[in-house]
């Protein structure tokens, strides 16, 4: 969402103010939302060339890490390392007059902070580092590494990211998903940490990197850290694939933030959460723009009052400076986006930091090349003269401690049976911060002897926080108490007992699974939870006995669920309920058949469609939805179709028409199309089905918007949502060949299943016509070129300790590439998702698309 408090956002157009590099690049000013504050043009190329991290010192000089190692191509002139260099003004007028390299030879480096005594930290992919200045020259002339991350992970902005320093001294660090790689994180004292697929962390140690230890979990890429009055600790953190939006997070100790790698890249497994729907876990603060890379406490910049206790964020995916204005909500904070700064595709600022004087500083990479590319920008954040500004934490104030936050820190502590009262009660609080608050120290090693007791708790609430509790310190004798908690007659005790069952394979429970679906109500999360849990313990089968079983199985609406699930999995089925019409009264489930058919061609299967298309006794819904189906079949198969044309139906009339595209040229369906065509010309009737008809005789002869503002202008009427998921999945268009909705279609590109919660309308339409212009990171096309002369393009989904690669090509199979065989690996900066997409789209398909797409959320 895009509101002010006095911030206007002009998305459609911009009006830039222009200047040229050194090198005579044209260099466009990003407009300003706020008529007090200024942006001025620090450094760009040849000074500063595709930086990331940022950090200012106490005499106002800005250190940044200057990236050569990110993605070099083999034409990349160099240097062969990163480095950080130092950017020094002292004449007052705005701009460096000293610039020097601070510190060379450096690998996948990401972000900056000094240390409370002032030394300079950094962190690379691999590790933190120390770079000394002991004789405060400006040139770092030793380092120490004080945390070492040990893995085969070698993507280089998935590692080690953040970073920041609290208030009383201690190092933070955020560790990225590591492609769900094992890893080991070794702090200078030998102490260590280790995982694989659990998704990103946090983790805290002391300034020399001794004392490490976890701090909270289940997250993308914690990418950047930044500490917020009341002690606070703020992170922002990228999406998975097909899950957005990206996140602000107030991170508490031992918080669990939901995400997990092992079940997947889309962030949609069941096991897995974003904003807090699964129990146990935490929601965010706010949703973010794509890819936030910095985060800064406005309290430590001299701006206008307005933005005291405010936070900036950058946001590389979608161009933006933004804003948050933290406020209280019980234990923890949320807050809405205003956009403070916004310019093109050629801005995407990453770091953010506030200088002594109060200026705010930010880096911009200036490409949306993930390769090295030789330009960049450092941007300046002033308030214009006459403004009033000050900063804010040099102005004394009263501190307003949150009795909510007091309560959570005060249960995080408990650790005597003198407490274990208040942490019951804690368990049943609206709250879900409290909760998690009294989970942690209930699975403390001093209430093991209590805890299990609970689960014949008569509330559920604390039966359901005993579960957590005994899930978070692995229980060792979980059996018996699993079996009475897949028995609960809460759903949601059931729902976290199939995901402890699940996540620790108890496969002496997979003949006990099905007591989840029989002990209560089921809704369709729960079967869905229950299908995983099968999934991975191997039971298969048993879904409709149990439900049949159940007491609740006397509903059709869960009936109906259960068997869209046998449904999906069994395409004899699929054909038997189809060609049921006594299935109607189970609600989707023979549209759901249909829908399964799709990628099942058969005789029977068929056979069964044109049955189902052809009788205008189904619903016209159902209907449509078959000829959908048999769209991809054969133009003999379809041309039984072409009485359909004239169907009383409109959706049936005009899925057919789309049919037909494909199959154009045979010569009985482009009779029954040039027929009716020509039964419309001199009509005003019907004028969708007329559009759809001359679209597939001669899509070339059809106008078409030439411009994006034209386009904007074509699609800004309304279009139909059901009409608009058929678009989706027609093979006409090929949306569904990569990307998967609802359990159906391709799963090469991200799922977009709740694309909504990111993307508006403009930016859907943008994706469409502009594939390339903005790809997300997991995204990107990699090409790696063999010695044999062989090149593969793909998706990089893997990555093996000796360097090999596994890509997903465009056809959605996996090609291993050893590293021996290798000669290159570039990133691409053209989608997998081809241009000329719009070309296989009526205007009102596109209408119709769109709507669908908008209500994915």
């Amino acid at each position: 969402m895009l509101r002010g408090c006095g911030l206007r956002v002009a998305i459609a157009s911009f009006c830039f103010l222009r200047l040229t590099t050194a090198e005579g690049a044209e260099i466009r000013i990003p407009a300003v939302n706020d008529a007090q504050l200024q942006l001025t043009l620090f450094a760009a190329e040849p000074d500063i060339v595709t930086p990331i991290g940022l950090a200012v010192d106490k005499r106002g000089r800005l250190f940044v890490v200057e990236s050569h190692t990110h993605f070099p191509r083999p034409d990349y002139p160099g240097p062969k390392r990163d480095r950080v260099k130092i950017f020094e003004g002292t004449n007052g007028d705005g701009k460096p007059d000293k610039i020097s390299i601070f510190a060379d030879d450096l690998y996948h480096s990401m972000n900056l902070a000094f240390s409370p005594s002032g030394e300079l930290y950094l962190t690379h992919r691999n590790g933190v580092v120390i770079l000394h200045d002991k004789d405060s020259d400006g040139i770092s002339e030793s380092r120490t590494t004080i945390l070492e991350l040990q893995t085969s992970g070698n993507y280089p902005h998935n590692g080690i990211g953040g970073i920041a320093f609290s208030p009383d001294g201690w190092l933070y660090v955020g560790l990225g998903e590591n492609l769900g790689e094992k890893y080991t994180l070794k702090g200078s004292d030998g102490c260590t940490h280790g995982g694989g697929g659990e998704g990103g962390n946090i983790f805290r140690c002391k300034p020399d990197g001794s004392e490490l230890r976890l701090v909270a979990t289940g997250f993308w890429n914690p990418f950047a850290l930044a500490f917020y009055q009341g002690g606070h600790l703020l992170a922002v953190d990228n999406d998975p694939d097909s899950r957005p939006p990206c996140r602000l997070l107030d991170v508490v100790e031992q918080g669990d933030y939901g995400f997990k790698f092992r079940y997947g890249r889309s962030g949609l497994h069941p096991f897995v959460a974003w904003n807090g729907e699964l129990p146990g876990t935490l929601p965010m603060m706010a949703g973010t723009g794509e890819a936030p890379s910095g985060i800064l406490n406005c309290d430590s910049a001299r701006l206008p009052s307005a933005y005291r206790g405010a936070v900036l964020v950058t946001s590389w995916g979608d161009h933006f400076l933004e804003l948050y204005r933290p406020r209280p909500v019980g234990a923890s904070l949320r807050a809405e986006r205003e956009i403070v700064a916004q310019s093109d595709e050629w801005f995407r600022p990453v770091a953010i930091a506030a200088a002594p004087d109060g200026a705010v500083y930010f880096t911009d990479w200036a490409d949306k090349d993930y390769s090295v590319h030789g330009k960049g920008r450092i941007w300046r954040l002033t308030t214009k003269p006459g403004v009033r500004a000050t900063v804010a934490a040099s102005v004394p104030a009263g501190a307003k401690l949150n009795p909510a936050r007091e309560r959570m820190n005060r249960l995080l502590r408990a650790d005597s049976l003198k407490d274990y009262g208040e942490l019951l009660r804690a368990l049943s609080d609206d709250d879900a911060f409290i909760r998690s608050a009294a989970v942690s120290s209930l699975a403390k090693p001093v209430f093991s002897g209590k805890i299990p007791v609970e689960i014949e708790n008569k509330n559920p609430r604390v039966r359901l926080g005993a579960l957590l509790a005994m899930r978070r310190a692995k229980f060792d004798k979980p059996i018996q108490l699993l079996e009475k908690l897949l028995a609960d007659p809460d759903e949601e005790i059931r729902r976290m007992a199939l995901v402890w069952v699940g996540e620790e394979k108890l496969v002496r429970l997979a003949d006990r699974l099905n007591v989840a679906l029989s002990a209560g109500p089921v809704s369709a999360v729960l079967l869905e939870t229950y299908a995983a849990a099968a999934g991975i313990l191997g039971t298969t089968g048993h879904s409709v006995a149990a439900a049949e079983q159940s007491a609740s199985s006397k509903s059709s609406a869960v009936r109906t669920l259960v068997l869209i699930r046998e449904v999906k999995q069994d395409d004899a089925k699929a054909v038997q309920i189809l060609a049921d019409p006594s299935s109607d009264r189970l609600g989707q489930l023979r549209i759901e058949a249909a829908r399964t058919l799709v990628e099942s061609p058969s005789e029977k299967a068929d056979s069964a469609l044109l049955n189902t298309a052809l009788d205008r006794k189904n619903r016209v819904e159902l209907r449509a939805e078959a000829v959908l189906a048999l769209s991809s079949r054969s133009a003999d198969l379809l041309s039984k179709l072409t009485g359909l044309l004239d169907d009383p139906s409109e959706d049936v009339r005009i899925e057919t028409a789309r049919a037909f595209r494909q199959v154009a040229s045979h010569p009985a369906i482009r009779e029954a199309l040039e027929r009716r065509v020509k039964s419309l010309r001199n009509s005003s009737r019907d004028q969708l089905l007329a559009e759809q008809l001359r679209f597939a005789l001669a899509p070339q002869a059809v106008a078409r918007p030439s411009s994006d503002a034209e386009w904007r202008k074509a699609l800004a009427q309304n279009g139909d949502a059901a009409r608009g998921r058929r678009v989706f999945f027609s093979p006409a268009v090929g949306c569904a060949r990569c990307h998967r909705i609802e359990d159906h279609g391709g799963k090469i590109g991200p799922d977009l299943s709740t694309i909504a919660r990111a993307a508006d309308r403009e930016k859907l339409m943008q994706s469409v016509l502009h594939p390339s212009r903005e790809i997300a990171p997991q995204f990107v096309t990699h090409t790696v070129e063999t010695k044999e002369g062989q090149s593969y393009s793909g998706l990089l989904v893997g990555q093996g300790a000796d360097g090999s690669v596994t890509l997903t090509t465009a056809d959605g199979k996996g090609v291993l590439i050893p590293a021996n065989e290798m000669v290159s690996d570039q990133p691409s900066a053209v989608s997998l998702m081809p241009e000329g997409l719009e070309k296989g789209l009526a205007l009102q398909d596109f209408r119709d698309l769109l709507a669908f797409l908008l209500l994915r959320n």
